[in-house]
Protein backbone atom coordinates (compact mmCIF):
# COMPACT_ATOMS: atom_id res chain seq x y z
CA UNK A 1 0.00 0.00 0.00
CA UNK A 2 2.65 2.29 0.69
CA UNK A 3 3.87 2.84 -2.90
CA UNK A 4 0.00 3.48 -3.67
CA UNK A 5 0.00 6.43 -1.54
CA UNK A 6 1.56 9.79 -3.17
CA UNK A 7 -1.57 8.53 -6.23
CA UNK A 8 -4.20 7.96 -3.57
CA UNK A 9 -3.47 11.55 -1.85
CA UNK A 10 -3.21 13.35 -5.49
CA UNK A 11 -7.21 11.54 -6.09
CA UNK A 12 -8.30 12.60 -3.06
CA UNK A 13 -6.89 16.38 -3.57
CA UNK A 14 -8.61 16.01 -6.75
CA UNK A 15 -11.94 15.32 -5.22
CA UNK A 16 -11.60 18.23 -2.83
CA UNK A 17 -10.68 20.19 -5.42
CA UNK A 18 -13.86 19.03 -7.50
CA UNK A 19 -16.11 19.48 -4.48
CA UNK A 20 -15.11 23.02 -3.93
CA UNK A 21 -14.93 24.06 -7.38
CA UNK A 22 -17.91 22.99 -8.84
CA UNK A 23 -20.31 24.01 -5.55
CA UNK A 24 -18.43 27.33 -5.82
CA UNK A 25 -19.22 27.90 -9.71
CA UNK A 26 -23.40 26.25 -9.25
CA UNK A 27 -26.00 28.23 -9.85
CA UNK A 28 -27.31 26.71 -6.49
CA UNK A 29 -23.94 26.78 -4.57
CA UNK A 30 -24.56 23.05 -4.07
CA UNK A 31 -21.93 20.08 -5.61
CA UNK A 32 -23.23 16.33 -5.64
CA UNK A 33 -20.79 14.51 -3.85
CA UNK A 34 -22.17 11.05 -4.34
CA UNK A 35 -20.90 11.57 -7.79
CA UNK A 36 -17.75 13.20 -6.96
CA UNK A 37 -17.08 10.04 -4.64
CA UNK A 38 -17.46 8.01 -7.33
CA UNK A 39 -15.04 9.59 -9.47
CA UNK A 40 -12.44 9.26 -7.12
CA UNK A 41 -12.67 6.04 -6.30
CA UNK A 42 -12.60 5.09 -10.06
CA UNK A 43 -9.82 6.97 -10.26
CA UNK A 44 -8.17 5.46 -8.06
CA UNK A 45 -9.10 1.69 -8.87
CA UNK A 46 -8.31 1.72 -12.64
CA UNK A 47 -4.58 3.88 -11.75
CA UNK A 48 -3.96 0.48 -9.16
CA UNK A 49 -5.43 -1.62 -11.29
CA UNK A 50 -4.71 -0.70 -15.00
CA UNK A 51 -2.01 1.95 -14.94
CA UNK A 52 -4.80 4.15 -16.20
CA UNK A 53 -4.61 7.83 -15.74
CA UNK A 54 -7.53 10.34 -16.17
CA UNK A 55 -7.25 13.95 -16.27
CA UNK A 56 -8.48 16.44 -13.59
CA UNK A 57 -10.36 18.47 -16.05
CA UNK A 58 -11.89 16.33 -18.21
CA UNK A 59 -13.95 13.64 -16.67
CA UNK A 60 -16.80 12.89 -19.50
CA UNK A 61 -14.97 9.50 -20.25
CA UNK A 62 -14.66 8.76 -16.19
CA UNK A 63 -17.97 9.66 -15.92
CA UNK A 64 -19.47 7.57 -18.87
CA UNK A 65 -17.46 4.70 -16.78
CA UNK A 66 -18.72 5.25 -13.86
CA UNK A 67 -22.13 5.39 -14.93
CA UNK A 68 -21.74 1.98 -16.79
CA UNK A 69 -20.67 0.25 -13.58
CA UNK A 70 -23.32 1.90 -10.97
CA UNK A 71 -26.57 1.42 -14.23
CA UNK A 72 -25.31 -2.23 -14.38
CA UNK A 73 -26.59 -3.50 -11.17
CA UNK A 74 -29.80 -4.68 -12.10
CA UNK A 75 -27.91 -7.35 -14.49
CA UNK A 76 -26.26 -9.07 -11.86
CA UNK A 77 -29.74 -10.22 -10.03
CA UNK A 78 -31.28 -10.85 -13.19
CA UNK A 79 -28.41 -12.44 -14.45
CA UNK A 80 -28.27 -15.17 -11.62
CA UNK A 81 -32.29 -15.95 -12.19
CA UNK A 82 -33.03 -15.26 -15.66
CA UNK A 83 -29.37 -16.40 -17.20
CA UNK A 84 -30.84 -16.60 -20.55
CA UNK A 85 -32.23 -13.21 -20.99
CA UNK A 86 -28.11 -12.13 -21.76
CA UNK A 87 -27.47 -14.72 -23.35
CA UNK A 88 -30.19 -14.87 -26.08
CA UNK A 89 -29.72 -10.90 -25.90
CA UNK A 90 -33.42 -10.84 -25.49
CA UNK A 91 -32.95 -8.65 -22.59
CA UNK A 92 -31.97 -5.50 -24.54
CA UNK A 93 -35.19 -5.26 -26.36
CA UNK A 94 -37.27 -5.48 -23.12
CA UNK A 95 -38.23 -1.80 -22.49
CA UNK A 96 -37.16 -1.64 -19.17
CA UNK A 97 -34.07 -3.93 -19.22
CA UNK A 98 -32.83 -2.45 -22.42
CA UNK A 99 -30.64 0.29 -20.45
CA UNK A 100 -28.90 -1.48 -17.40
CA UNK A 101 -28.07 -3.98 -20.16
CA UNK A 102 -26.52 -1.54 -22.01
CA UNK A 103 -24.54 0.04 -19.28
CA UNK A 104 -22.90 -3.24 -18.83
CA UNK A 105 -22.67 -3.15 -22.16
CA UNK A 106 -20.72 -0.27 -22.38
CA UNK A 107 -18.99 -1.43 -19.22
CA UNK A 108 -17.32 -4.41 -20.65
CA UNK A 109 -16.25 -2.71 -24.01
CA UNK A 110 -14.09 -0.09 -21.74
CA UNK A 111 -12.91 -3.03 -19.96
CA UNK A 112 -11.53 -4.36 -22.81
CA UNK A 113 -10.45 -1.13 -23.66
CA UNK A 114 -8.37 -0.62 -20.40
CA UNK A 115 -7.12 -4.35 -20.37
CA UNK A 116 -5.89 -3.68 -24.23
CA UNK A 117 -3.99 -0.25 -23.27
CA UNK A 118 -2.48 -2.37 -20.09
CA UNK A 119 -1.10 -4.86 -22.27
CA UNK A 120 0.35 -2.85 -24.67
CA UNK A 121 2.66 -1.03 -22.16
CA UNK A 122 6.39 -1.66 -23.07
CA UNK A 123 7.17 -1.95 -19.41
CA UNK A 124 5.38 -4.77 -17.28
CA UNK A 125 5.24 -4.33 -13.86
CA UNK A 126 3.42 -6.87 -11.14
CA UNK A 127 2.53 -3.70 -8.77
CA UNK A 128 -1.06 -3.34 -10.31
CA UNK A 129 -4.34 -5.51 -9.60
CA UNK A 130 -4.70 -7.09 -12.57
CA UNK A 131 -0.69 -8.05 -12.76
CA UNK A 132 -1.62 -11.68 -10.83
CA UNK A 133 -4.09 -12.32 -13.20
CA UNK A 134 -2.35 -12.56 -16.24
CA UNK A 135 0.72 -14.73 -15.34
CA UNK A 136 -0.67 -16.75 -12.63
CA UNK A 137 -2.19 -20.14 -13.24
CA UNK A 138 -5.71 -20.06 -11.52
CA UNK A 139 -6.49 -21.95 -8.28
CA UNK A 140 -9.80 -23.14 -9.51
CA UNK A 141 -9.52 -23.68 -13.59
CA UNK A 142 -5.84 -25.46 -12.92
CA UNK A 143 -4.51 -23.45 -16.36
CA UNK A 144 -4.39 -19.29 -16.89
CA UNK A 145 -7.38 -17.79 -17.58
CA UNK A 146 -7.84 -17.17 -21.66
CA UNK A 147 -8.51 -13.12 -22.77
CA UNK A 148 -12.75 -13.02 -21.87
CA UNK A 149 -11.94 -14.72 -18.51
CA UNK A 150 -9.38 -12.07 -18.47
CA UNK A 151 -11.78 -9.28 -19.48
CA UNK A 152 -14.29 -10.71 -16.71
CA UNK A 153 -11.60 -10.07 -13.96
CA UNK A 154 -10.84 -6.45 -15.33
CA UNK A 155 -14.66 -5.46 -14.59
CA UNK A 156 -14.63 -7.20 -11.31
CA UNK A 157 -11.78 -5.17 -9.99
CA UNK A 158 -13.25 -1.89 -11.01
CA UNK A 159 -17.15 -2.81 -9.55
CA UNK A 160 -15.11 -3.98 -6.36
CA UNK A 161 -12.58 -1.31 -6.29
CA UNK A 162 -15.01 1.65 -6.93
CA UNK A 163 -18.87 1.67 -5.69
CA UNK A 164 -18.15 0.29 -2.30
CA UNK A 165 -15.36 3.23 -1.40
CA UNK A 166 -16.91 5.60 -2.75
CA UNK A 167 -20.46 5.02 -1.24
CA UNK A 168 -18.92 4.39 2.45
CA UNK A 169 -17.16 8.04 1.22
CA UNK A 170 -20.29 9.24 0.35
CA UNK A 171 -22.47 8.26 3.67
CA UNK A 172 -19.01 9.58 5.66
CA UNK A 173 -19.50 12.88 3.82
CA UNK A 174 -23.32 13.23 4.48
CA UNK A 175 -23.09 11.90 8.49
CA UNK A 176 -20.47 15.28 8.65
CA UNK A 177 -22.56 17.33 6.93
CA UNK A 178 -26.13 16.99 8.61
CA UNK A 179 -27.37 19.93 10.73
CA UNK A 180 -26.58 19.01 14.38
CA UNK A 181 -23.37 17.88 13.51
CA UNK A 182 -21.19 20.84 13.06
CA UNK A 183 -18.88 19.69 16.15
CA UNK A 184 -17.67 16.90 14.99
CA UNK A 185 -16.26 18.32 11.68
CA UNK A 186 -15.02 20.61 13.85
CA UNK A 187 -13.41 18.48 16.37
CA UNK A 188 -12.09 16.50 13.37
CA UNK A 189 -10.10 19.15 11.82
CA UNK A 190 -8.48 19.97 14.38
CA UNK A 191 -6.73 16.27 15.05
CA UNK A 192 -5.92 16.56 11.20
CA UNK A 193 -4.66 19.84 11.29
CA UNK A 194 -2.31 19.03 14.72
CA UNK A 195 -1.14 15.34 12.96
CA UNK A 196 0.56 15.05 10.04
CA UNK A 197 -0.52 13.98 6.77
CA UNK A 198 0.93 9.99 6.03
CA UNK A 199 -0.83 7.32 6.06
CA UNK A 200 1.26 5.88 9.19
CA UNK A 201 -0.05 8.84 10.86
CA UNK A 202 -3.74 8.63 9.62
CA UNK A 203 -4.02 5.30 10.42
CA UNK A 204 -3.01 5.95 13.96
CA UNK A 205 -5.39 8.97 15.02
CA UNK A 206 -8.31 8.19 17.11
CA UNK A 207 -11.24 10.70 16.07
CA UNK A 208 -10.54 9.83 12.39
CA UNK A 209 -10.55 6.49 13.48
CA UNK A 210 -13.53 7.12 14.99
CA UNK A 211 -15.20 8.67 12.35
CA UNK A 212 -14.72 6.29 10.15
CA UNK A 213 -15.85 3.25 11.73
CA UNK A 214 -19.16 4.73 13.21
CA UNK A 215 -19.53 5.27 9.31
CA UNK A 216 -19.06 1.52 8.42
CA UNK A 217 -21.41 0.64 11.25
CA UNK A 218 -24.53 2.42 10.47
CA UNK A 219 -23.74 2.72 6.39
CA UNK A 220 -22.28 -0.76 6.08
CA UNK A 221 -21.16 -0.42 1.93
CA UNK A 222 -22.63 -4.37 2.03
CA UNK A 223 -25.91 -4.70 3.91
CA UNK A 224 -26.94 -8.09 2.68
CA UNK A 225 -26.95 -11.66 3.84
CA UNK A 226 -23.82 -12.68 2.55
CA UNK A 227 -24.25 -17.05 3.15
CA UNK A 228 -21.44 -19.45 4.40
CA UNK A 229 -21.85 -23.47 4.30
CA UNK A 230 -20.98 -25.13 7.55
CA UNK A 231 -17.46 -27.09 7.41
CA UNK A 232 -18.29 -27.81 11.04
CA UNK A 233 -21.04 -28.59 13.40
CA UNK A 234 -21.95 -25.35 15.46
CA UNK A 235 -23.80 -24.94 18.17
CA UNK A 236 -25.63 -21.19 17.87
CA UNK A 237 -28.24 -20.42 20.79
CA UNK A 238 -28.77 -23.81 22.16
CA UNK A 239 -29.12 -25.06 18.44
CA UNK A 240 -26.66 -28.16 16.63
CA UNK A 241 -26.31 -27.15 13.34
CA UNK A 242 -24.52 -29.73 10.90
CA UNK A 243 -22.24 -29.52 8.45
CA UNK A 244 -23.91 -28.51 5.33
CA UNK A 245 -26.00 -25.85 6.99
CA UNK A 246 -26.53 -22.26 4.93
CA UNK A 247 -26.03 -19.79 7.67
CA UNK A 248 -25.75 -15.78 6.93
CA UNK A 249 -25.94 -12.69 8.71
CA UNK A 250 -26.41 -9.17 8.01
CA UNK A 251 -24.42 -6.03 8.87
CA UNK A 252 -27.50 -3.95 8.99
CA UNK A 253 -28.49 -5.65 11.87
CA UNK A 254 -25.64 -6.94 14.14
CA UNK A 255 -24.37 -2.79 13.78
CA UNK A 256 -27.35 -1.85 15.43
CA UNK A 257 -27.59 -4.61 18.62
CA UNK A 258 -28.55 -2.79 21.32
CA UNK A 259 -26.82 -5.01 23.73
CA UNK A 260 -23.39 -3.84 21.65
CA UNK A 261 -23.83 -0.60 20.74
CA UNK A 262 -26.51 1.74 23.13
CA UNK A 263 -28.50 4.13 21.64
CA UNK A 264 -27.71 2.36 17.78
CA UNK A 265 -29.33 4.87 16.06
CA UNK A 266 -26.82 7.76 16.51
CA UNK A 267 -24.23 8.43 14.91
CA UNK A 268 -21.79 9.04 17.55
CA UNK A 269 -18.15 8.65 16.78
CA UNK A 270 -17.17 9.31 20.74
CA UNK A 271 -18.71 5.82 21.47
CA UNK A 272 -15.28 4.14 19.65
CA UNK A 273 -13.26 6.62 21.81
CA UNK A 274 -13.37 4.35 24.75
CA UNK A 275 -14.56 0.80 22.45
CA UNK A 276 -14.49 -2.35 24.05
CA UNK A 277 -13.72 -6.25 22.36
CA UNK A 278 -17.35 -6.84 21.38
CA UNK A 279 -17.92 -3.45 19.51
CA UNK A 280 -14.75 -4.56 17.70
CA UNK A 281 -15.44 -8.19 17.20
CA UNK A 282 -19.62 -7.25 15.79
CA UNK A 283 -18.02 -4.48 13.24
CA UNK A 284 -17.52 -6.60 10.43
CA UNK A 285 -17.90 -4.12 7.02
CA UNK A 286 -15.16 -6.63 5.03
CA UNK A 287 -16.80 -9.58 6.14
CA UNK A 288 -14.49 -12.35 7.79
CA UNK A 289 -12.24 -14.76 7.64
CA UNK A 290 -10.92 -16.49 3.86
CA UNK A 291 -13.96 -14.60 2.41
CA UNK A 292 -13.31 -11.23 3.63
CA UNK A 293 -13.01 -8.32 1.31
CA UNK A 294 -10.09 -8.67 -0.71
CA UNK A 295 -9.31 -4.83 -0.92
CA UNK A 296 -9.79 -3.84 2.28
CA UNK A 297 -6.38 -2.64 3.09
CA UNK A 298 -6.88 -0.69 0.05
CA UNK A 299 -9.86 0.71 0.88
CA UNK A 300 -9.16 1.75 4.33
CA UNK A 301 -5.95 3.64 2.86
CA UNK A 302 -8.35 5.51 1.01
CA UNK A 303 -10.57 6.32 3.24
CA UNK A 304 -7.92 7.44 6.17
CA UNK A 305 -6.80 10.10 2.64
CA UNK A 306 -9.66 10.89 1.42
CA UNK A 307 -11.26 12.27 4.67
CA UNK A 308 -8.14 13.51 5.49
CA UNK A 309 -8.00 15.84 2.74
CA UNK A 310 -11.80 16.60 2.56
CA UNK A 311 -12.20 17.59 5.96
CA UNK A 312 -8.57 19.64 6.64
CA UNK A 313 -8.98 21.54 3.83
CA UNK A 314 -13.38 21.94 3.43
CA UNK A 315 -15.90 22.73 5.49
CA UNK A 316 -19.54 20.93 4.24
CA UNK A 317 -23.29 21.73 4.87
CA UNK A 318 -25.94 19.65 3.69
CA UNK A 319 -27.54 21.11 0.36
CA UNK A 320 -30.82 22.98 1.18
CA UNK A 321 -32.81 20.62 -1.92
CA UNK A 322 -31.79 17.60 0.02
CA UNK A 323 -34.37 15.40 1.64
CA UNK A 324 -33.85 12.37 4.48
CA UNK A 325 -35.44 10.23 1.65
CA UNK A 326 -32.52 11.10 -0.79
CA UNK A 327 -29.86 9.20 1.35
CA UNK A 328 -32.18 6.48 2.48
CA UNK A 329 -29.81 3.01 1.63
CA UNK A 330 -31.38 1.06 -1.61
CA UNK A 331 -29.47 -2.31 -1.34
CA UNK A 332 -28.51 -3.55 -4.72
CA UNK A 333 -25.42 -5.82 -3.02
CA UNK A 334 -23.33 -2.79 -2.60
CA UNK A 335 -25.94 -0.14 -1.28
CA UNK A 336 -26.25 3.20 -2.73
CA UNK A 337 -28.64 6.15 -1.58
CA UNK A 338 -32.20 6.08 -3.19
CA UNK A 339 -31.67 9.58 -4.89
CA UNK A 340 -28.45 8.99 -6.46
CA UNK A 341 -27.41 12.28 -4.87
CA UNK A 342 -25.91 14.13 -2.17
CA UNK A 343 -26.11 17.37 -2.73
CA UNK A 344 -23.66 19.26 -0.50
CA UNK A 345 -22.36 23.43 -0.06
CA UNK A 346 -18.62 23.53 0.12
CA UNK A 347 -16.59 26.23 1.96
CA UNK A 348 -12.68 26.62 2.48
CA UNK A 349 -11.56 25.90 5.69
CA UNK A 350 -7.81 26.53 4.97
CA UNK A 351 -5.91 27.21 0.96
CA UNK A 352 -6.21 24.12 -0.96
Amino acid sequence: MTRLEPMIRSKADNLAKRLLEISSSATTGSVNAFLMCGLFSLEVVCKAGFRKEFTFEDTTDLTELLESVDGSALTFILDGLLPWLRLTGFAHKILFLGEPYQRRRTWEQKSRVLLREFLQLPAKDDGYLISPYLSSVDGFLGRKLNHEEFVEEAMGIMFAGSGTTSTTLTYRLYALSRPGYEAIQTRLRAELEDGGESISTLRNLPYLNAVIKETFRLYPTINSSLPRVLNEPMKIHGIDLPVGTVVNMQNFVHHRDPAVFSDPELFNPERWLSSHADMESALTPFSLGRRACLGLNLAWDELYIAVSSVFRNLELRLGDEMTDVDMELEDRFNIAPVGRKLMLKVSKAKEL
